[in-house]
């Protein structure tokens, strides 16, 4: 509908609707009115500001509109005047509300045509009540009913609003429904094709848990409606710069419980000022703000005798006590000690000292991997270190030029340079790829603390490998048949669209799909065993291709794992993954082996720069005519949005809206909005309706498609495992009609598709 379509305004409805409550006169009538109904004309007066000199204004109805009698700051002139007109109104402008009335029915059905000729209405189109005058509009098309005592549109049949997202006008009939619909995208708009006025401009975004979830036009309703609700920010639409929030940045722990979490330093040391045992520590980093937990104890013998939240203060408590030790909490290690004449030591750290040494082997057998040592002259009076000790997986290690080689059978890898403890021509051995032992004709001695610097690097970390080493790689290692060769230019592709490690995509692939030789790599072009549990390893998705997989697995990787928000996040490296994605316990250190046979670590692998997701990676479409549905109404951006940085809003698709979809880059469909215009959404919102993928086909095995509903018919394309179909018509005698990703329409043999949701 044009927004011009009618040329005859209502001056005083134009007044009424920027500068007053709609619906005064149906609350002073007692009729019920919804508290959003009632915040929504709130902000719609916001959209301007009207100068009124004097306070209070009298109307007349007039059968054409309202018409203004008088205006004035004496109420006794106005209601003199109001009780000389018949169908008269005294209105207080500061407040918008009705002072007097002689109004008897004040609610009039207005037609669009009436309305444009400017025409009487004939008597029996006034009322009473308004339930009385919609009522009367029941056969009646583009008509809407009029307060005859503020002029307001309190009931509309007619699309008396347009809604803009930033593309197109979507009509609406009342200005409740307008307004919600204009609230729910950034940068939304009303505009009433009553008086061609803008009723509603969002000048403020808010936004929880970053994401996207109402706007306003002034910042104390933003604030309002807001405040209550943690990790909120209000950003101002014309500069995109953040003008409010609560989000919390500031965890308070007592006695080692979180109890409270604050937005700012300075609400959270308020907080604990007077409060025991209290420590304040920032969200994002960790960092100690303030603390008054005892973190160090100064002992002797046996007795506590002072606690201090710092160590310096600990020791130099400590240095005036006799045969007194400091111990730091966190750790129950000694962190200082003027007593005792024999230590007890785990991985030559000391653990607490005694004066005799029965007492330090007593303690000592209560514990695991300990050595009793005498202070004065290093001697071991007592070990329960393992005597020998053997890899995990039976390899041994040997300090080459500086670096740490892996022996494993006739396999040689070089990891990364060796730690100072490591000398050469020495084997040395691990039970858990972190405490290390030195080979001795006697026995195995414990040497010190180390693990492989792909197990700590961040996988966000750009590598330096191309695509073509890759491919070198693969050809060099894998089978011929390997689904990995020549995929060196996926690996590339997904770590620059996702900013994910592929020296790390590449051994993960290998350790998970027996360097692309399983039967999920070949049959499902599964690398990642995804969804392969334990307990039902059959369960192993299916991909389209393994350029896809590669491109998924990166996707899932970043946003579970490697993002602090994630599901499964324990920090952006492998030994956090270790933590959820795997049972076993050296699944990190296995793909820190393989890194390193890709490349051996060095300083400069762990120093280059980290990566960012792009909001530009690839795309994997659809056959043509899929189709999709969605339960919600959903935002539509220019690029998938989970990039850190707010993407342009194209638009929103309604609730219980069909629409076209062209195919998903991981995590998002790209569709088509109404007016045609293509963006991307999360596909979480997104349910597929024709859309069949292939699957059960044997390992290399193809489905044909063919010209007819008949095996004896020409088969016009072959399609593999993974691939995804449109279905035009579901299964008849065992086939089902579709269109497959070359465009082809044909029939497939029903038993091997599935229904994509």
């Amino acid at each position: 509908m044009s927004r011009y379509r009618l040329n005859v305004l209502l001056p005083w409805a134009v007044m009424v609707t920027l500068g007053t409550s709609i619906n005064a006169h149906a609350m002073s009538m007692g009729t019920t009115y919804s508290s959003a109904s009632e915040y929504a004309h709130t902000e719609a007066r916001a959209v301007r500001t009207i100068s009124l000199p004097d306070r209070y204004r009298v109307v007349v109805d007039t059968g054409q509109g309202l018409r203004t009698v008088l205006m004035t700051n004496a109420l006794s002139a106005a209601v003199k005047r109001e009780s000389q007109l018949r169908d008269s109104t005294v209105i207080d402008m500061s407040t918008g509300r009705i002072v007097q009335s002689n109004v008897v029915n004040p609610y009039r059905i207005q037609s669009s045509a009436t309305f444009a000729s400017a025409n009487s209405l004939p008597s029996s189109s006034t009322y009473k009540t308004l339930d009385q005058a919609i009522a009367a509009t029941t056969s009646l098309q583009e008509v809407y009913i009029i307060n005859r005592e503020t002029g307001a549109i309190v009931y509309s049949k007619m699309d008396n609003y347009e809604v803009s997202l930033g593309t197109g006008l979507t009509p609406y009939q009342s200005l409740q429904d307008a307004l919600a619909a204009a609230r729910q995208a950034p940068q939304g708009s009303v505009y009433s094709t009553i008086t061609h006025q803008a009723l509603f401009t969002a000048q403020y975004d808010v936004y929880v848990n970053n994401q996207f979830v109402d706007s306003f036009q002034t910042l104390q309703h933003a604030i309002q409606s807001t405040s209550a609700t943690p990790n909120s920010e209000i950003k101002s639409v014309s500069t995109n710069k953040d003008v409010w929030d609560n989000i919390l940045r500031y965890n308070v722990y007592q006695n080692g419980v979180l109890v409270k979490q604050f937005s700012t330093e300075q609400e959270a040391l308020a907080y604990v000022k007077g409060l025991k045992d209290v420590s304040v520590s920032s969200i994002a980093t960790g960092a100690l703000v303030f603390s008054n937990v005892p973190a160090y104890v100064v002992e002797v013998g046996s007795n506590t005798v002072s606690s201090f939240t710092t160590e310096s203060a600990a020791i130099a408590a400590a240095k005036a006590l006799p045969n007194s030790v400091v111990i730091q909490l966190s750790t129950n290690q000694i962190v200082w000690s003027n007593a005792g004449a024999f230590g007890v030591y785990r991985y030559l750290q000391l653990v607490r000292s005694f004066q005799s040494e029965q007492a330090a082997i007593t303690y000592a057998k209560t514990l695991d991997h300990v050595q009793v040592i005498e202070t004065a002259t290093h001697q071991v009076d007592y070990s329960n270190y393992p005597t020998s000790v053997s890899s995990p997986y039976g390899d041994t290690f040997t300090n080459v030029n500086g670096m740490v080689v892996d022996h494993w059978g006739p396999e040689v890898t070089t990891l990364a340079p060796a730690p100072s403890f490591m000398q050469s021509g020495v084997t040395y051995v691990s039970n858990d790829y972190d405490h290390w032992y030195a080979e001795t004709p006697s026995g195995v001695t414990y040497v010190g603390q180390w693990e492989n610097p792909y197990q700590t690097m961040n996988l966000e970390t750009s590598s330096t490998l191309t695509a073509q080493e890759i491919n070198a790689f693969f050809a060099a290692h894998a089978a011929s048949n390997s689904v990995l060769q020549n995929s060196g230019a996926y690996f590339i592709e997904a770590e620059q669209a996702y900013g994910v490690n592929a020296q790390y995509l590449v051994a993960h692939a290998i350790i998970e799909s027996a360097w692309g030789t399983s039967y999920f790599a070949r049959a499902r072009n599964n690398l990642f065993g995804y969804e392969a549990y334990t307990s039902n390893p059959n369960a192993a998705a299916t991909f389209r291709s393994v350029e896809y997989d590669i491109n998924f697995q990166a996707w899932f990787v970043r946003n579970l794992y490697l993002n602090p928000a994630g599901s499964f996040y324990n920090g952006p490296n492998l030994n956090g993954m270790n933590v959820d994605y795997a049972t076993d316990p050296y699944w990190a250190n296995s793909i820190a082996r393989v890194m390193s046979m890709i490349a051996p670590y060095s300083q400069s692998t762990g120093s280059q720069p980290l990566m960012p997701v792009q909001s530009t990676r690839p795309f994997f479409p659809y056959p043509m005519g899929a189709r999709g549905y969605t339960s919600v109404m959903m935002n539509v951006y220019q690029a998938p949005n989970d990039t850190g940085t707010m993407q342009p809003l194209l638009g929103v698709i309604p609730k219980g809206s069909y629409f076209n979809v062209y195919g998903d880059s991981p995590g998002w469909d790209k569709v088509a909005l109404p007016s045609g215009q293509t963006g991307f959404v999360d596909w979480n919102q997104v349910s597929l309706q024709n859309v069949v993928e292939v699957n059960g086909l044997s390992e290399g095995g193809v489905l044909n498609v063919h010209q007819s509903n008949s095996l004896s018919s020409p088969v016009i394309d072959t399609v593999t495992n993974g691939q995804y179909l449109v279905l035009l018509a579901p299964s008849a005698g065992g086939f089902s009609e579709i269109v497959d990703g070359q465009g082809k329409k044909g029939y497939v043999n029903s038993q091997y598709v599935v229904t994509i949701h």
